[in-house]
C-alpha cells in the first residue's frame, strides 16, 4: 500500500493533505507530518493543508477550501474514515482519495485507496511509516509534528504503544526532534486551566460498579471560557489513573450542533462497542460518540456499568 499511495502522489499535481474535524494532536501531527515533507520532496507540486483550527494548532494556518482547490486533486485524508468526523463533501471534486487511519472504524468516505493499521499508536505513526517507506526525506518540520501526533495519541507513551512506536520516536529524536522543548509547549497551561480542571475533578460521579463521569453543561463552559472540544478531550484524562475508576466517560454539550460529546475511556475493558452502538467510534479502550439528550448519556452510563458486571462477574 505505502507504494501505491507513493505512486498517487506521483502522478498527481495538485495534493491536498487533510483530516477530521475539531482536531487533536494526531490529526493535526499527521496532516503537518505528510504536508511538511511532501512540500520539500515536491517543490514543482502545489501541495495544500486545509481544515478547521483550534488551541493546539501550533503549525500554520490553512487554506481556505474551495470545489476549485479540490477538481483535479489527490485528497489525502487522514485520521479518520468517517464522513461525520469531516463535516463536508469536499472529497466528491477530488480525483483520486486516499485513507490512512489507524481507528477501527469501516469507510463511508468513498476511495480509491486505503491503507488501514489499527496496532499503530496513532496515524502520525503511519505517516512516518509511509515517509520512510517511500523514501520521502523526513524534514524537522515534519519529524516534530509526527512526534508530538505520536505523544498525543499514546499520551507520552503510556498507551497504545509498542516496540515499533519506541523505534519511530528513537528516529524521530535522531532526526533532530528537541523532545524538551515539544513536551514544555504541549504540557504547560494557565491558572484558570488548572482551576478548571480541580473544579471538574471535584465533581465527578463514580457509580457503584466503577464508572467515573462527568456532565458538562453549557454553564461550566461559559464559567471556565472553554470550547465544548477542548474540554470533551482535554478533561476526559482527569479520571484516568484512579484505581477505582476502570471505565469513565465525559460528555460535554456542544451548542454549535445541539448534541452531546462523548469520550468513552477504559483502563483495560474493551468500550468500543457502546460507542458503536450510539453512532460513533475509535480504539478498543478508547473512543467516543455524539448523543442528542442528556437521557442518553445515562444509557451510556447503564450500558458501562452492565459491561463491568458482566466481566467481574463472568
Amino acid at each position: 500500500m505505502i507504494q501505491a499511495i507513493h505512486q498517487a502522489i506521483l502522478a498527481h499535481d495538485k495534493i491536498i493533505v487533510a483530516r477530521h474535524k475539531n482536531p487533536d494532536l494526531d490529526a493535526y501531527g499527521s496532516q503537518f507530518g505528510m504536508y511538511y515533507a511532501l512540500k520539500n520532496a515536491f517543490p514543482e507540486k502545489q501541495i495544500f493543508a486545509i481544515g478547521d483550527t483550534n488551541a493546539l494548532n501550533r503549525f500554520e494556518p490553512f487554506e481556505e477550501a474551495t470545489k476549485e482547490l479540490f477538481e483535479g486533486s489527490l485528497y489525502l485524508m487522514l485520521d479518520t474514515v468517517a464522513i461525520q468526523m469531516i463535516g463536508n463533501d469536499w472529497h466528491t471534486y477530488a480525483k483520486t482519495v486516499v485513507l490512512i487511519d489507524h481507528h477501527q472504524n469501516d469507510p463511508d468516505i468513498p476511495y480509491e485507496l486505503y491503507w488501514k493499521d489499527t496496532t499503530s499508536s496513532s496515524t502520525s505513526e503511519l505517516v512516518f511509516l509511509f515517509l520512510e517507506g517511500a523514501k520521502i526525506p523526513i524534514t524537522p518540520d515534519s519529524a516534530r509534528a509526527i512526534f508530538m501526533g505520536i505523544v498525543g495519541d499514546t499520551g507520552r507513551f503510556m498507551f497504545s504503544t509498542s516496540s515499533r512506536t519506541l523505534l519511530v520516536a528513537s528516529k524521530l529524536a535522531e532526526i533532530g526532534v528537541n523532545m524538551k522543548e515539544i513536551y514544555g509547549g504541549m504540557y504547560t497551561e494557565s491558572l484558570s486551566s488548572k482551576q478548571m480542571k480541580a473544579a471538574y475533578f471535584h465533581s465527578i460521579t463514580i457509580t457503584p460498579q466503577g464508572v467515573g463521569y462527568r456532565k458538562n453543561d453549557q454553564a461550566f463552559l461559559d464559567e471556565f471560557h472553554v470550547d465544548a472540544h477542548a474540554a470533551s478531550r482535554g478533561l476526559v484524562s482527569q479520571m484516568s489513573g484512579i484505581e477505582e475508576i476502570p471505565i469513565w466517560v465525559n460528555f460535554t454539550y456542544d451548542k454549535s450542533i445541539d448534541q452531546i460529546l462523548c469520550e468513552i475511556r477504559s483502563r483495560d475493558k474493551i468500550v468500543l462497542d457502546v460507542a458503536k452502538a450510539h453512532g460513533g467510534g475509535g480504539h478498543p479502550t478508547a473512543c467516543g460518540c455524539r448523543v442528542a439528550t442528556w437521557e442518553e448519556t445515562d444509557v451510556i452510563i447503564n450500558e458501562l456499568n452492565q459491561l463491568l458486571e458482566e466481566t467481574n462477574h463472568g
